[in-house]
């Protein structure tokens, strides 16, 4: 990284709490995560930048390293801000509090349940992953695709699927609620930032945290908790137990991107759904500049709203979970046709394996882009 220290503004070694490369272009954001610095180079808002890419500045060190990526800073250079990050509980703290589903806070959870029913006797029950890029409208297609769409799955895989009783699982829910007190103090906090450019770099970043410190973070190994796991991972235990309960099954939806083959498989093959057919959805979406548009957009709704809409990812890092999506949906295909041929060899009458790709395309509504430009003053 020649060159980059000495265009930083402020004395040599210091920890700043963020950086910016030129106000139209990309901004450097803190986060923290078990004691670790680490930055994520964000868009700001020119969603054509590379972000996403962790790189430190040690305090006692006059370098900034960047693993495998070369920075090419622009305009004047960085500079240091004065805002702080935003103030999350621990993880320690989060891991403390409880996960009963009958408590009022989780209200939300059993206003969904109660939109489904368990199988039938006899039936056998669903588990569907549905994976693909941010903002492409999966949550759509589930929950408002056309009879059309759903047949046409059913035709494929030779199985007709119970569109209408299926308990859609999302993150996002799990944040939306769990971390409502934080969001709020989130939404108050951009009320206060004039600038358009720095509020949406700001709540975007702090999104990003909120959604690392609830999904992500767990706390330390102990002797009372020798295998701790992240706030949502554990409320998803939790909500699975519920749905999988001998004699009260219900089908089950799962929302992913698809980012990490291994916690496909790992839901899939969970003994609650020892008996479950299997169903993997791709959404395929290739306009990943629409999805930037749409995604970036998204965002500033919800500063617009203070209500939270989707996930926290935006940018190029989309291009990034695309590519991913589809090489993990090309292993959940050989894991299929691998257990499938182990049920049929053994004779097995068990839940069986699909997979099916959607190919994903819609106009971008006019109103999306509108947003944007609304919110930056460029019209």
């Amino acid at each position: 990284m020649q060159g980059v220290q000495s265009m930083l503004e402020g004395p040599p070694g210091e920890l700043f709490d963020a950086l910016e490369v030129s106000k139209d272009m990309t901004a450097l954001v803190l986060l923290e995560s078990g004691g670790e610095k680490e930055y994520r180079i964000l868009p700001w808002p020119n969603p054509s930048k590379p972000h996403l890419v962790k790189y430190f500045i040690y305090k006692d060190q006059d370098e900034v390293v960047v693993p495998g990526m070369e920075l090419e800073p622009t305009g004047r250079g960085f500079r240091a801000l004065q805002r702080l990050p935003l103030s999350l509980p621990s993880a320690a703290e989060i891991a403390s509090w409880p996960l009963d589903l009958s408590l009022p806070q989780f209200q939300w959870n059993k206003d969904l349940l109660d939109k489904v029913r368990p199988v039938s006797a006899g039936e056998r029950p669903w588990v569907i992953v549905l994976m693909g890029t941010p903002g492409i409208g999966k949550t759509y297609w589930m929950k408002h695709g056309t009879a059309e769409q759903k047949k046409a799955v059913d035709k494929e895989i030779g199985r007709i699927l119970p569109w209408d009783n299926i308990f859609f699982k999302q993150i996002d829910d799990a944040i939306h609620h769990g971390a409502r007190a934080e969001l709020e103090k989130l939404w108050a906090e951009c009320k206060e930032i004039k600038d358009p450019h720095e509020r949406f770099r700001y709540y975007w970043s702090s999104k990003q945290q909120i959604f690392t410190r609830f999904a992500v973070d767990k706390p330390e190994v102990s002797e009372s908790n020798p295998k701790p796991a992240s706030y949502e991972f554990r409320l998803g235990v939790e909500i699975v137990k519920q749905l999988t309960q001998p004699g009260q099954l219900y089908n089950v939806a799962i929302e992913t991107t698809g980012l990490t083959p291994g916690l496909v498989k790992f839901g899939l093959t969970a003994p609650h759904y020892a008996e479950y057919h299997k169903l993997v959805i791709l959404v395929d979406f290739d306009d990943m500049e629409q999805a930037r548009t749409i995604t970036h957009s998204r965002l500033i709704a919800e500063l617009n709203s203070c209500n939270m809409q989707g996930g926290e990812q935006f940018g190029n890092y989309l291009n990034v979970i695309s590519e991913k999506a589809k090489e993990t949906y090309k292993v959940c295909q050989e894991l299929a046709r691998t257990k499938n041929k182990e049920l049929d060899d053994a004779g097995s009458g068990g839940g069986r394996w699909h997979t099916y790709r959607v190919k994903h395309s819609f106009p971008l509504d006019p109103s999306v882009q509108r947003r944007i430009d609304e919110f930056y003053g460029h019209i």
